[in-house]
This record gives C-alpha cells, sequence and structure tokens, in this order.
C-alpha cells in the first residue's frame, strides 16, 4: 500500500494523472470534484451535478451535488448501499446520463469505487 503524497494517510486509492501523485479517496475527491474543499468567502458559485444535471450553489466550486457526493465518498457498506440507491433513483427518474453507463469512462472520470456503485446499480436495475 502506498501512502497518500497529499496528506499522508496509508491508504492508496489511486494515481492522479493531473498532479502525478497517489491519492487517497479523500484527497482525490478533493482535488477533482472539489468535495469538503476549505470554503471561499460569502458568494454563491452555482455549478452542474456530474451525476443528476441538477443546478445547484455553493461557496465553493464543486462538481458533484450534496445528494449526489455519497456516489464518490462512500466507505462504509451502509454508505454503499445508499450510493448505489441514489444512482438507481436518477435512472428510474431518467436524469442519469447514458454515457455514465460505460464502465471504462466511469473509472477514467469518477475512479474505481465510484464506477462500482455505478455498474452494480446498472445491474441490479437491468435484473429487475
Amino acid at each position: 500500500m502506498t501512502m497518500c503524497e497529499k496528506c499522508s494517510k496509508y491508504e492508496e486509492y489511486r494515481s492522479c494523472s493531473t498532479l502525478n501523485q497517489h491519492l487517497c479517496i479523500a484527497c482525490f475527491n478533493k482535488v477533482h470534484f472539489g468535495i469538503n474543499e476549505s470554503r471561499t468567502g460569502n458568494s454563491i458559485i452555482y455549478s452542474k451535478c456530474v451525476f443528476c444535471g441538477e443546478i445547484y450553489g455553493s461557496n465553493v466550486k464543486v462538481r458533484v451535488c450534496d445528494k449526489c457526493a455519497i456516489i464518490l465518498t462512500w466507505i462504509s457498506s451502509m454508505n454503499y448501499l445508499a450510493a448505489v440507491n441514489r444512482v438507481s433513483q436518477l435512472i428510474r427518474a431518467s436524469k442519469f446520463d447514458s454515457k455514465l453507463k460505460n464502465e471504462n469512462y466511469c473509472k477514467e472520470k469518477f475512479g474505481v469505487r465510484a464506477t462500482q456503485v455505478i455498474m452494480d446499480a446498472v445491474d441490479g436495475l437491468r435484473i429487475q
């Protein structure tokens, strides 16, 4: 196991191609999606969620809304189930982008953990 080069935790999530570093899941999500990034002043930044397409306001540049953040940040099995349920809700409501059903695209954009959640939700809905 490799140490995270940003926070020195002994848990590697993946190699970050943009920073050319080994990062843990928390640092990877902070760098790529803005999750748990420190707040920047009082101004509101409006963004569109990469999963559900909802427009939301925050005082930091974040690419994922609060509801969909669980897809990227799950750690325990209960969080994993919540993430699968969130993806399933989006698919049933036809808010889930069809290109996110491609496993290679998801691995490249979101990493292995989020891809696992997305593919399990997609496969679970195919079976029903």
